[in-house]
């Protein structure tokens, strides 16, 4: 009798569940670049979007002789502002002179180097704007130009806001530190700084979302964020958004329609200026109040709701549109050791479970309620 066994299975995913307009057209152009070209326009494209995480900003202070006596015209130097989470970033830079008393009991004359980081808009100076705040954390740096000698770095965290609006040393270092050549921060009458900074998303009473960041949420109903998480997902797939506004629902039930439902919420998603609700959503579901405080699986109900819509979509322009996004094929071989026979099967798949080390997803109880006698985890 021959052996037969599982040789293996092979997952092929049919199509990228994000599709971008932007991708498609610039393929062509990219098939040409080198390795080095496409990291080079990538790096522009990242350090272009004002709402980034993460930016490096520089400042040259030239005439630093000058700068350090607090000349009206060269004692206070600003950098080019640099955009993140949608808010203007700036060096700042300040002499200050003060009086200090040396050993001898003798009053000097010092002047300090401050060194700060400023988040501020045009707007932000006038009683009248809306108040805001960003948490921030920093390192400025004054660079050392000379080889063998350390950067001179400090760190700060802050939380920016109207009223404080700038954060970080009034003395750094002198700046008689600073114009001795010998300490190697100086060079040809410049002195460099640099400060990297990491800012969460900002709040605020009155924060504009779509203001600073292009984008807004959707409300929770109670306990709701699973399917929020499903929602933005979806939206956020190009593809599946214009398939779904494609849909004819001219004629659906306003109340029971689920695709109905759907295009409205990414209608709003895209033009409201305000935080989306889901009520009409859930409600074409046929939910309760009472489901709204369930947690659902969330695996479950992104299955309900590709079905539903793949349905909606049948004998429409945009049929197919749910599997060519999100369908993958899986094939099983069964094969023979000893006769020449190869069984092969291939199934479709939405999803993919994954096992991960160390976790399960079941809760062992001694038995379940009711007649469901059996748990599997």
């Amino acid at each position: 009798m021959a052996t037969a066994v599982l040789v293996s299975s092979i997952f092929t995913l049919q199509r990228s569940c994000v599709e971008s307009d932007s991708v498609d057209q610039n393929i062509g152009h990219e098939e040409h670049m080198d390795a080095s070209e496409q990291n080079d326009h990538l790096r522009v494209v990242m350090d272009e979007d004002p709402y980034r995480e993460q930016v490096t900003l520089r400042l040259d202070i030239d005439r630093f002789s000058e700068f350090a006596v607090g000349h009206p015209n060269t004692g206070r130097r600003l950098s080019q502002p640099i955009y993140a989470r949608g808010l203007p970033w700036r060096i700042l830079a300040i002499p200050r002179q003060r009086m200090m008393s040396t050993e001898a009991g003798q009053r000097v004359l010092v002047s300090d180097f401050g060194f700060f980081i400023q988040c501020s808009d045009e707007i932000d100076v006038k009683s009248e704007a809306e108040p805001w705040s960003c948490a921030a954390t920093a390192v400025l740096i004054v660079l050392a130009q000379q080889p063998g000698i350390k950067n001179c770095t400090k760190h700060i965290h802050h939380v920016f806001h109207q009223r404080e609006s700038d954060w970080g040393f009034w003395h750094f270092m002198t700046c008689d530190f600073l114009l001795n050549p010998e300490n190697g921060f100086i060079k040809d009458d410049i002195v460099k700084l640099e400060v990297t900074l990491s800012a969460d998303a900002p709040h605020g009473i009155k924060w504009d979302s779509k203001k600073h960041s292009g984008f807004i949420g959707l409300k929770n109903q109670g306990a709701t964020c699973y399917l929020n998480s499903i929602l933005q997902t979806f939206f956020f797939t190009n593809m599946l958004r214009k398939a779904v506004y494609q849909m004819p629902t001219e004629n659906d039930d306003p109340e029971r329609s689920v695709a109905l439902a759907m295009q409205r919420v990414f209608y709003e998603l895209q033009t409201s200026d305000k935080p989306v609700g889901t009520r009409k959503l859930t409600r074409s579901f046929g939910w309760e109040n009472i489901e709204l405080f369930h947690q659902h699986d969330v695996q479950e109900l992104c299955r309900v709701l590709l079905d539903n819509l793949e349905s909606k979509m049948k004998h429409t322009s945009v049929k197919g549109a749910i599997p060519w996004l999100f369908e993958g094929k899986m094939k099983s071989y069964v094969r023979c050791k000893e006769v020449p026979f190869e069984s092969v099967r291939e199934e479709s798949f939405y999803d993919l479970q994954l096992n991960i080390s160390g976790k399960t997803n079941g809760i062992c109880v001694p038995r379940l309620p009711g007649r469901a006698y059996h748990l599997s985890v």
